[in-house]
């Protein structure tokens, strides 16, 4: 009976094991299709500090990256990162090179040194054709603008009372959606994209044809 009763402890253990870590995966599967959960505390070590009002508006501000596609041809191509926000019932896109990814890094870190401690992708000028790259860098921008959505509720009690659009664009203009001078960005000059979702939200455009990345300039 003892040797029944060890035997069946084992098997439960494992079983407990087996499902935590399954909850685990769904739960990040869940943040990396929809933005942070409400109460989740693992984008950032200074979200500890956030308190339950902050983390309640936290779940109403969120960005994703959910396509990166080409534009330009042969040596001139280079990536551009769809970027989506909402803020509760309000969403849009705005599409920046990883050029101007770096630019608002640095500026962020002349403002808030804290911002040097965020994981944010380093320049590589060999390798950045392949696929994994191009996904894996994707992955790591979308974690930083999330860390920086954080930075701005922690700075600015103001906006995380009352989130607007009108109000984030103001402090953070690399979110304004306008296309950049001489580069439209309409739907008939988007080319090869690679759409992580089938459908962002209500009233989103239809996904677009699942291409592999390419690269070149980026």
């Amino acid at each position: 009976m003892h040797g029944e009763l060890i035997e069946f402890n084992e098997r439960l253990h494992r079983a407990l094991v087996a499902k935590e870590a399954l909850v685990s995966q769904m739960r990040q599967e869940l943040i990396d299709l929809r933005g942070p959960v409400p109460g989740d505390l693992s984008q950032t070590s200074e979200d500890q500090s956030l308190s339950d009002f902050e983390i309640s508006n936290r779940a109403l501000i969120n960005v994703w990256i959910p396509s990166v596609f080409l534009r330009g041809k042969a040596a001139n191509a280079f990536h551009v990162y769809q970027v989506y926000i909402r803020i509760k019932d309000d969403e849009w896109n705005v599409y920046r090179r990883y050029t101007e990814f770096r630019a608002l890094h640095h500026q962020l870190q002349s403002a808030f040194p804290q911002v040097r401690a965020y994981n944010f992708p380093p320049k590589k000028a060999i390798g950045n054709k392949d696929a994994k790259f191009v996904e894996e860098r994707r992955k790591q921008l979308q974690s930083y603008l999330r860390s920086v959505m954080n930075k701005v509720i922690q700075m600015v009690p103001e906006f995380a009372a009352s989130p607007k659009k009108e109000t984030l664009v103001q402090l953070v203009p690399f979110l304004v959606d306008v296309a950049p001078a001489g580069e439209p960005l309409n739907k008939n000059s988007r080319p090869k994209v690679v759409s992580r979702f089938p459908k962002l939200s209500r009233g989103h455009p239809r996904e677009m044809r699942n291409v592999e990345p390419q690269s070149g300039d980026l």
